[in-house]
C-alpha cells in the first residue's frame, strides 16, 4: 500500500544543488512532486543564517518508521553530518494523507512545532494546503 507525504527541504547551502540532490534521491523512493518553488527564508533561530526551503509530495511504498530511516539516509548521503554548525540539508516528515486524502501532521512534527515555522507556513500558504 503506498502512502503520500508532505516533506519540507531546507539547506543553508549558497545554492540550490543540496535541493535538487534531495529531490533527485527522493525520487529513488517513489513519485515527488514539488508544491513550492525553493524559496530563500531567514533561519528563526536568531542566527541569521540563510536557508532554501522547498515543500514536496512524496508518493511511496514504505511505511512511516520506513520511510523515516530512508529519509535520514537520504540526509547522510548528501552529506548531512550530526556534529556540524551547517545544514547541507534538512529533510522533515510534515504530514501524512489519510484515508480520505486530507492532511495529518506527523507526531513528531507536531511535537517539534513544524507546522508553526515561519517558513512552512509560507510555504504551505503558497501550495494552498491547510494542516
Amino acid at each position: 500500500m503506498s502512502g503520500r507525504w508532505l516533506l519540507v527541504l531546507g539547506s543553508d547551502a549558497p545554492d540550490g544543488a543540496p535541493i535538487q540532490s534531495a529531490i533527485g534521491a527522493l525520487r529513488e523512493l517513489g513519485t515527488v512532486e514539488t508544491l513550492t518553488p525553493a524559496r530563500r527564508f531567514q533561519d528563526d533561530d536568531g542566527t541569521g543564517r540563510l536557508f532554501t526551503n522547498r515543500l514536496v509530495q512524496l508518493e511511496s511504498p514504505a511505511g512511516d518508521e520506513g520511510l523515516r530511516g530512508k529519509l535520514h539516509a537520504v540526509e547522510r548521503r548528501i552529506g548531512r553530518t550530526e556534529h556540524s554548525d551547517r545544514v547541507l540539508i534538512d529533510i522533515d516528515l510534515l504530514a501524512r494523507a489519510g484515508v480520505s486524502g486530507a492532511w495529518r501532521l506527523d507526531p513528531y512534527a507536531m511535537e517539534k512545532g513544524e507546522h508553526l515555522r515561519p517558513h512552512v507556513v509560507a510555504l504551505l500558504n503558497e501550495a494552498a494546503i491547510s494542516l
